[in-house]
């Protein structure tokens, strides 16, 4: 063997040795292991890199682990070798090979444990000399078949035990991660958009009543989804404009492979279940579907999934609906009580046949209403509601979709995700609120499914409420319900102090607050009256109110 060849193995086992010997000893402090996890180390690259600066010379250097984009993970050292010193055919049958049956003997036995590697390793030599030339670049994956049969008995116990099994038998939020990255990966199980989609949908629907597992589950499904899309699926067709600009061109015919059908259709799958929270990523990539000739994908971006009703125009209004891109179009004709009237009964048709809540609306009016209530986005579905609010004789249908739109764990697709989210229904439900107390029913019901982690739009409400229709003492449980539903953020209600001293709404009020569990009076109490000092006279006339009463 070439001399600086057998250095330069000597140095690069060093390197590797002693990163490995450190990430062990991390490996070995974790208490447990995950079932759905072979193990952690997949990946490894040795090279020599010149660099950008022409006066600097290179090194060599080691990553154990693939790197982002715009990140730097390589441990480089100071050689006795020089890299001029090499050629591209000493790297090819001298030190590679040398390394490689090292590293695969490595892989294949349990020296450093049994979780220190993956079932499958990515091996890299990327060598450039000093001119900054490529000099040599070669890579090859292994796969350690007896753990990839234990990780697939693993996958299929877990979807036994923990997916489609009945309540009260549920994951764990760390089960989640794993379980989807698993599914979306051809080596454990193939490409199979039927089988996704049904374990996802069961999860969906088996975690749906379990508020932080079922928001952990549509994050991490969606993460995965998103990863696969994007650096699996799309880098197979498509090629970016470059480096620092991710806008993706489809690869020429001569580089362009083969259209794998099944991962189209998973690609096309991940573009629905990932526009329930984005939908300019959904329209994306079913656009980018269409270059690789999905009809459906086209389909989809047309006129939807064809189950409903995709237009209705008539006199007074035209309506559109794509129930794949979940939107809607209205366009009147004048801006009266008739208009208004068709449109939303052509929305609430819609609703019935199962269009989906979350939803944005494409729509433009001369008049620009929208409700008297803080935190509420200004967009085109609150003007529409807030439009239609003002003809009285709409207030029926309006509940009526009221009652259609609710959902919850479910967002209104009108602005981006964030603080001005509203739960499908919103609009309409808390504007009837404040045009008449016929539909504090309504209202109430809402407060209870309200999702005061993701909405605060609700700790506005109460003043506005008050602002329409005053204190009276028959409106407080409906005014309890709503500062039920108040978020962590929700500040003391402003301006109530002067009301809170009526006898009647204090008894009102503490008898409202003695049916509610510590946590909940201490909540209400504190938006009530605000300091603790507050809280503490209200109490003590409450009591002398009762103590008076049942004397």
């Amino acid at each position: 063997m070439n001399p600086h060849i057998e250095l330069l193995l000597s140095e690069t086992w060093s390197q590797i040795e002693s990163l490995y010997l450190k990430e062990k000893e991390r490996i070995d402090a974790f208490k447990s292991y995950h079932s759905l996890q072979a193990g952690l180390r997949d990946y490894l690259k040795v090279g020599y890199r010149k660099g950008t600066a022409s006066y600097k010379q290179g090194s060599f250097f080691v990553e154990i682990e693939e790197p982002f984009s715009w990140s730097d993970s390589a441990y480089t050292w100071e050689s006795e070798v020089s890299i001029d010193e090499l050629s591209a055919t000493l790297f090819q049958e001298e030190y590679a090979p040398a390394l490689q049956q090292r590293l695969y003997t490595l892989f294949m036995s349990d020296e450093y444990g049994s979780h220190f590697f993956d079932y499958r390793f990515e091996l890299w030599f990327e060598f450039e000399n000093e001119q900054a030339e490529q000099l040599y670049i070669h890579n090859e994956q292994w796969i350690n078949t007896s753990k990839l049969t234990t990780l697939q008995q693993a996958l299929d116990h877990f979807i036994t035990d923990k997916v489609t099994s009945d309540l009260p038998v549920l994951p764990k939020e760390k089960d989640l991660f794993f379980f989807a990255k698993l599914m979306l990966n051809k080596d454990i199980i193939p490409t199979d958009v039927e089988r996704v989609s049904s374990l996802f949908e069961q999860l969906d629907l088996k975690l749906f009543n379990f508020r932080s597992l079922y928001s952990d589950w549509q994050s991490t499904s969606t993460m995965a989804l998103r990863f696969w899309a994007n650096e699996i699926f799309l880098p197979t067709y498509f090629d970016a404009e470059s480096e620092y600009n991710t806008t993706l061109h489809l690869k020429s015919v001569e580089s362009l492979p083969t259209i794998n059908e099944k991962e189209l259709a998973l690609f096309i799958y991940a573009a629905l279940r990932i526009g329930k929270q984005d939908a300019e990523q959904r329209k994306t990539y079913l656009e980018y579907a269409v270059q690789l000739h999905s009809e459906q994908a086209q389909r989809y971006l047309r006129q939807g999934s064809g189950t409903i009703e995709s237009e209705r125009k008539t006199d007074l209004f035209h309506g559109k609906a794509n129930d794949i891109l979940q939107m809607i179009q209205i366009k009147l004709t004048a801006e009266d009580e008739p208009h208004y009237r068709e449109a939303l009964t052509y929305i609430c048709d819609l609703l019935r046949a199962d269009f989906p809540r979350e939803y944005v609306l494409k729509f433009s009016s001369k008049q620009k209403n929208f409700l008297p209530i803080k935190g509420l986005a200004k967009s085109a579905l609150h003007r529409f509601f807030a439009n239609a609010l003002q003809y009285k004789e709409l207030h029926p249908l309006i509940a009526e979709y009221g009652e259609l739109a609710l959902q919850e764990f479910a967002w209104y697709n009108d602005v981006e995700a964030g603080e001005k989210s509203m739960m499908p229904g919103t609009y309409a439900i808390l504007g009837l609120g404040l045009y008449s107390t016929d539909y504090f029913p309504l209202l109430i019901r809402y407060m209870k499914l309200v999702d005061t982690e993701h909405q605060s739009a609700q700790d506005h409400y109460p003043a506005a409420l008050v602002e329409a229709h005053g204190m009276d003492a028959s409106f407080v449980p409906t005014l309890m319900s709503v500062l039920l539903a108040s978020s962590e953020s929700a500040k003391p209600i402003k301006g109530w102090g002067d009301i809170l001293e009526k006898d009647e709404l204090i008894l009102a009020w503490d008898t409202q607050l003695q049916s509610l569990e510590d946590y909940q009076r201490d909540q209400v109490l504190y938006l009530l009256c605000g300091n603790s000092a507050k809280q503490k006279a209200f109490m003590q006339k409450a009591e002398r109110l009762r103590s008076s009463t049942h004397s």
